[in-house]
């Protein structure tokens, strides 16, 4: 959820006109013969959405994608099925994504009118599914662009995101009793209790990645503390040499002392003896 608000917050101030320029050109039509073929209308469906993308900034564009993506995870065909029995049809794919996620986000619409929620998420799945194509080759470019977009704590917090969504929905088809349903009850369950596994999965990753930070750190504080460790000796190795050097050097200024002393005392008795050497 800490990437949510930005992304509604950013896309809100971009302009869907240069997003759409930048990217149909990975989902033109067929050709035949040098004849363009019509898009199908799942094509023309992808286009129109990913068009309303912002296309300013690479990573809230990435996120937009990688969002979708995650979300999509788990929703087999029966539960797209079930959906469509519990899902508002208020909610078609002409909607902008933004709002699809600020509905979702939205605790009052939550209370309110669920069936309107699991609408969005029915968007949101459809999305994912039938455009899988278009978002992973937006994704893959994406990352071409930009290699820090494939950072493993970023993706995280996307994937915890998606997650937190996948929740919403979920919560709205138990409110709508949709677990107690002869039909689609055990598809509904199913796709709750895959909640519980991915968010034990995603905790596991966390747990790694936080684990081979703090890893990272130590060894980066062993290093320094080596370094340093190094340094003191090499030190004390100089300071050894120079004591040794000042040693020497007070050694033979002490025999130059005593030479120096036993010349003058013979000068002096040579003098009191009457001789001189000059």
């Amino acid at each position: 959820m800490r990437l949510i608000t930005s992304l509604l917050v950013f896309a809100f101030l971009t302009s869907p006109i240069l997003a759409q320029a930048q990217t149909t050109d990975i989902n033109h039509p067929k050709t035949v013969s040098g004849v363009a073929l019509p898009a199908s209308p799942e094509q023309e469906m992808c286009m129109q959405i990913i068009s309303s993308f912002p296309a300013e900034n690479p990573s809230v564009r990435y996120q937009f994608f990688r969002l979708a993506r995650s979300f999509g995870k788990g929703a087999n065909p029966e539960f797209v099925t079930a959906l469509d029995k519990f899902a508002s049809q208020d909610v078609t794919m002409q909607t902008e994504l933004t709002d699809v996620i600020e509905g979702m986000n939205n605790p009052v619409l939550r209370q309110a009118d669920p069936a309107l929620v699991a609408g969005y998420g029915k968007y949101l799945v459809n999305f994912a599914t039938k455009c899988n194509q278009q978002i992973e080759s937006q994704i893959n470019a994406l990352h071409a662009y930009d290699v820090d977009l494939k950072d493993v704590a970023f993706n995280i917090v996307i994937d915890e995101d998606a997650l937190y969504l996948r929740q919403i929905l979920s919560d709205s088809l138990y409110s709508l009793d949709g677990d107690k349903d002869p039909i689609y009850g055990a598809v509904i369950r199913a796709y709750a209790n895959d909640l519980v596994h991915m968010r034990d999965n995603m905790e596991y990753t966390v747990f790694n990645a936080e684990i081979g930070d703090i890893e990272a750190l130590y060894m980066g504080d062993l290093d320094e503390k080596l370094a340093r460790s190094n340094d003191i000796v090499n030190s004390e190795m100089d300071r050894e040499m120079l004591n040794s050097s000042i040693g020497l050097a007070d050694d033979m200024s002490n025999s130059m002392i005593k030479q120096e002393k036993r010349r003058t005392v013979q000068t002096l008795i040579n003098i009191l003896n009457g001789y001189s050497r000059y």
